[in-house]
């Protein structure tokens, strides 16, 4: 399927990867969507996911204006430029001699939106962590946080109930640095922060395309959002795919779903 078929829409025949994704996006209210495409490490660069993923979330956009003539669109890459490898709780420094963050070469992604008509914006993680470090200084003063916060010794947990237990910080010297579940919880409230400036559409989502290595970390960080800071309006979809992202899996929450 070529660029110029995803902008015109000539082949005729949806893609059938996109429908289950937008399921419970309404047909009769306007909604707001950010699509988050496109992830990669700045360590290894733009991939075979990031691709894939980055053109997935552009056809579900697409779809998305279609489904309601009122409905808004937004795209987001984010990009892990922290030097560190997340898996569900923990990061851990890469080896020595692993490149730094620096500037992006965002080309491929640049070339598939402008095929597409669109444009996109770039959350780095290491901007997620310095805010979600500051959201957490009361932790710092008070032994006692608010629930479904709780500090244990130097550990900062989320009182899940999902998990069995969810490492959202942990307190060093006079800092809090957050783990990964916290910085995605993070990046939900940034973003429907943003699609609130749509006041006409009654229902906002997220569409969030990850890697299936990525599910705990981020369905944890969807807890920690939906029930801190979720309004009834707001939807978290987490779509789960491998690096071709042919046949995605998409689980969509709410503040209820927990």
């Amino acid at each position: 399927m070529t660029l110029t078929t995803l902008r015109t829409g000539t082949t005729g025949t949806a893609d059938p990867r996109v429908a289950p994704l937008l399921e419970t996006v309404s047909r009769t209210t306007r909604s707001a969507v950010l699509v988050a495409g496109g992830y990669f490490d700045t360590a290894a660069g733009i991939g075979a996911f990031s691709r894939n993923s980055f053109d997935l979330g552009l056809r579900a956009g697409r779809a998305a204006r279609r489904l309601h003539r009122g409905n808004k669109v937004v795209y987001d890459v984010i990009v892990n430029d922290l030097g560190m490898s997340c898996s569900a709780d923990a990061c851990t420094v890469p080896a020595p001699g692993t490149p730094a963050a620096g500037a992006l070469d965002l080309a491929p992604l640049d070339a598939a939106a402008a095929a597409a008509g669109v444009s996109y914006s770039v959350t780095r993680e290491r901007t997620l962590r310095n805010r979600a470090a500051r959201a957490m200084k009361p932790a710092l003063r008070a032994p006692e946080l608010d629930p479904p916060f709780a500090r244990e010794g130097d550990e900062i947990l989320f009182r899940s109930r999902t998990y069995a237990k969810v490492l959202a910080g942990v307190v060093m010297d006079d800092h809090v640095v957050p783990r990964c579940p916290l910085i995605v919880a993070e990046y939900f409230a940034r973003h429907f922060a943003r699609l609130r400036a749509f006041p006409d559409c009654a229902r906002r989502h997220v569409l969030d395309i990850n890697s299936l290595a990525d599910r705990d970390k981020v369905t944890k960080g969807a807890e920690i959002y939906l029930r801190t800071q979720g309004t009834p309006e707001e939807e978290i979809v987490l779509v789960f795919a491998d690096a071709e992202c042919a046949d995605p899996i998409a689980l969509p929450y709410t503040a209820q779903d927990f």
